[in-house]
């Protein structure tokens, strides 16, 4: 087993690991001590800087790195295995809303079916999708821009850490977030093989060369 299946194989035994800890309540504790020694900051920046990390700043980044893609007339494989990662880690983040249920910090807990819960997915706290969307944006950052892979790491845990000062959060899930952006990102980037010619197959069917990754 080379080394990078072995460090999917340990982000994968963590994720799951931390997904059952949260099931069965254990993280409770932890969480009840972060949210009480956590100040509430609602305050311009904390607003603005988590904003970055939302939906409608994701798909901005997203298009602006087609557009400077595109000005070489060719995708490149890190910025398809960023939007790949951002679909399947929003579809992660939405089923495991659902499935844990768990309430947001002041929230009241909600008895819905499945079908309810994923309609309603982002009034559950478990897991943060700011924090997710940080993660994986780290991760691609990190790769594109090597150099400042700190910086982009650093990113992540503030917009994580500004969920828990905006009180909408628990400790958990943010910490989770973090490393299920990291596994999604592993993942779609190890199994290229598998998923690009098909991809490539598709966009050559459409007649969108230029959207073709080698």
């Amino acid at each position: 087993m080379d080394m990078n299946n072995r460090f999917l194989t340990f982000l994968t035994i963590i994720v799951a690991g931390m997904i059952a800890v949260e099931w069965m309540g254990l993280f409770n504790g932890i969480n009840a001590y972060v949210y009480a020694h956590t100040p509430s900051i609602t305050t311009l920046w904390v607003s603005i800087l988590t904003k970055s990390a939302g939906f409608g700043a994701f798909g901005l980044y997203v298009l602006l790195f087609l557009a400077w893609d595109l000005r070489e007339r060719r995708l490149n494989f890190l910025t398809l295995n960023f939007i790949l990662s951002l679909f399947i880690g929003m579809f992660f983040v939405m089923v495991l809303k659902a499935l844990t249920a768990v309430p947001r910090p002041n929230e009241a807990s909600l008895n819905l079916s499945l079908a309810q819960a994923l309609l309603n997915a982002d009034y559950f706290a478990f897991p943060s999708g700011h924090a997710t969307r940080a993660s994986i944006l780290a991760c691609f950052l990190g790769e594109r821009f090597p150099k400042y892979k700190p910086l982009w790491w650093l990113y992540a845990i503030l917009i994580a850490f500004l969920r828990l000062l905006l009180h909408v959060h628990w400790f958990s899930d943010v910490l989770f977030a973090l490393v299920l952006g990291l596994w999604i990102s592993v993942i779609v980037e190890s199994t290229a093989k598998l998923w690009l010619p098909i991809y490539n197959s598709i966009m050559q069917k459409l007649r969108l060369g230029v959207f073709r990754v080698e």
